[in-house]
């Protein structure tokens, strides 16, 4: 009989302002395939503006939540206030780890932390080729359905509806 791989335990914290290292760690990470899906286009390297922004934490607009492997970044999901209580959701997660529910943790993690922090609404635009974001979507908010938009379906969701935590609680 043998013995599975020991897979590292993933834990979860909040990323503070500022925080380059986890986000370059996260993206490089990242297949030019994963780029596309994350970034809805091809993206070699983030430009300066957008490395800026996404590392602009503050915990009230901008929210964070990392996983980590090992004390390495293997992934993060952000909610970013678009007005008040509307916030637009974001997850990546670095390939090797990608499809073993690092994802959904993420995603439940910072949507509690957003409801905490008052946002009622979350949106989420995903390629219409991208089969895994749009089953989180769905996995996260039942009965959930998007608008198509050219490439991109838009999904929205009333986070005073939904409990992200008991919807995906086995999916992790």
């Amino acid at each position: 009989m043998t013995t599975p791989p020991s897979t590292p335990l993933v834990t979860l914290r909040e990323l503070g302002p500022g925080e380059y290292d986890v986000l370059d760690a996260v993206v490089a990470g990242l297949s030019p395939d994963s780029r596309v899906r994350r970034f809805l286009g091809p993206v070699p390297e983030l430009a300066p503006a957008v490395r800026d922004a996404l590392a602009a934490v503050d915990g009230r607009r901008h929210l964070a939540v990392a996983a980590f492997a090992g004390g390495r970044p293997i992934g993060i999901a952000r909610l970013v206030g678009e007005e008040p209580g509307r916030a637009e959701l974001a997850v990546e997660v670095v390939d090797a780890w990608q499809g073993r529910g690092v994802g959904s943790r993420l995603a439940r993690a910072v949507l509690d932390r957003g409801r905490e922090a008052g946002f009622t609404t979350v949106v989420a635009d995903v390629l219409a080729e991208n089969p895994a974001a749009r089953g989180l979507a769905r996995a996260l908010f039942p009965g959930l359905s998007g608008r198509p938009e050219g490439t991109e379906i838009a999904f929205t969701a009333d986070l005073t509806a939904h409990e992200p935590s008991r919807a995906v609680a086995n999916a992790a």
